[in-house]
């Protein structure tokens, strides 16, 4: 595949998929319950410039969101991280592709053909955008995180484009939130899924409170990463009293520091095997996207190169490459088990999420663990044609405003979802 993937829907794939996706919910054990406001509002927006923004909590959101898109009786355009066109041998690209998803590399460089597919898809109205405007999966229901400027951005220059064609042609954002209600049937599965992760991790004394058990499950892991990618050995070199001066310091972190240092330390790894861009400062998200996108742009070079010489050269090169993009996944997964972590009380569905993800750094899989429902919900549009004369004049002011009402109109219905399923939690 190319860098950038466009969406390319046709009925045969959109067919396939729609057959596809509840047999996948079903093995989750997942049931997608939209309210009628939600799908009302959403049916109200036929034939306009619109973008669902919905919140990007959970694995299974590209499944919901498109459920909810069937239910609503919509094809839509869908913008998925390029990384993610790769998995199952390319297999799930040409499915996601061919029903109207398309590619976006994250960070810097911007990808150009990315914000131009949107900006166009957006103003032409045929269909709706459905994005996460957090970016990535946060794996907090509690929030609603930063949403990314660019992408604001993008649906204001969409305005624009709209406007060229008719004056009158107002571009809308639908905030909405999705939330996952664990029911009490999970309790068993996520402790038989806990036995496992400690057993992978060699915890012989696996008893006591889930919390417990969970923050001697992560300490274990993260102990075996830092050694893994050598951060104790570094540290060691500079002689014995360096090193007890450093497993002092190590002691006195947060697990979450020590997460985020780990992954800074991993992606610097992989940014000097690659070349990437040397950053001023920038956050670790930031830094990740921006590495993983050098590596994918290497990777689809290297493919297109010739010569016999080039293609031994090649195998090799991708061999490392193939291991550097594995890190980054590891990465990733790393970061967002940080950002649950933070989220308090942890309660069912939060320590749901820290399992789920525990599993997949430490097992390399994710398996069923009871059923749960995802509850959806929708505010109304919001317009930002009287939002595109300040645009023009002062566009840095104007996205952070939009930003703050889109995100504050997500957490509102996001709320309004945790409140309502907690209260039929109590009526039961």
């Amino acid at each position: 595949m190319s860098e950038f993937i466009a969406p390319k829907p046709n009925p045969f794939a959109l067919s396939l998929v729609k057959a596809l996706i509840p047999l996948n919910l079903k093995m989750e054990k997942l049931t997608v319950r939209p309210s009628q406001h939600c799908m009302d509002v959403i049916r109200s927006q036929k034939d306009i410039p619109c973008v669902l923004a919905l919140n990007h909590i959970d694995r299974c959101d590209p499944a919901v969101a498109a459920t909810l898109s069937t239910k609503c009786g919509d094809d839509n355009y869908y913008l998925a991280a390029r990384e993610l066109f790769d998995e199952d041998f390319g297999i799930r690209g040409w499915l996601m592709q061919h029903s109207g998803v398309y590619s976006v590399i994250r960070g810097i460089p911007e990808d150009v053909e990315s914000r131009k597919t949107t900006i166009s898809l957006i103003a032409a109205g045929e269909h709706k955008l459905v994005m996460f405007p957090e970016g990535d999966v946060t794996g907090r229901d509690d929030m609603i995180s930063p949403l990314k400027k660019d992408g604001v951005r993008n649906i204001f220059e969409a305005q624009e484009k709209s406007l060229r064609t008719d004056p009158q042609r107002a571009v809308h954002v639908i905030p909405a939130a999705i939330y996952y209600q664990v029911h009490e049937d999970a309790w068993e599965p996520l402790n038989a899924c806990l036995n496992s992760i400690e057993g992978c991790l060699g915890i012989n004394e696996g008893s006591g409170p889930i919390e417990i058990r969970i923050h001697r499950a992560v300490e274990k892991m993260l102990q075996r990463l830092e050694a893994s990618y050598g951060v104790a050995a570094e540290k060691h070199s500079s002689g014995a009293h360096s090193s007890a001066r450093y497993n002092s310091t190590r002691a006195g972190l947060s697990t979450n520091a020590r997460l985020v240092s780990l992954c800074r330390q991993i992606t610097s790894s992989v940014a000097s095997i690659t070349g990437a861009q040397v950053l001023e400062n920038p956050s670790i998200h930031v830094f990740l996207y921006s590495v993983r996108g050098k590596l994918i742009r290497m990777k689809e070079s290297i493919n297109d190169g010739r010569g016999m010489f080039d293609d031994r050269l090649r195998a090799e090169t991708i061999d490392k490459l193939g291991t550097c993009m594995r890190d980054l996944d590891r990465v990733q997964h790393l970061l967002i088990l940080a950002s649950t972590l933070q989220q308090k009380p942890r309660t069912l569905d939060v320590l749901w999420r820290i399992i789920d993800r525990l599993e997949w750094l430490v097992l390399g899989r994710v398996s069923t663990k009871g059923s749960r429902t995802a509850w959806i919900e929708a505010s109304e549009p919001i317009s930002l044609l009287r939002r595109s004369r300040d645009y023009r004049v002062h566009p840095a002011t104007a996205v952070e405003r939009a930003e703050k009402r889109i995100r504050a109109a997500m957490q509102a219905v996001l709320d309004e979802l945790k409140n309502a399923s907690a209260a039929k939690e109590e009526a039961a």
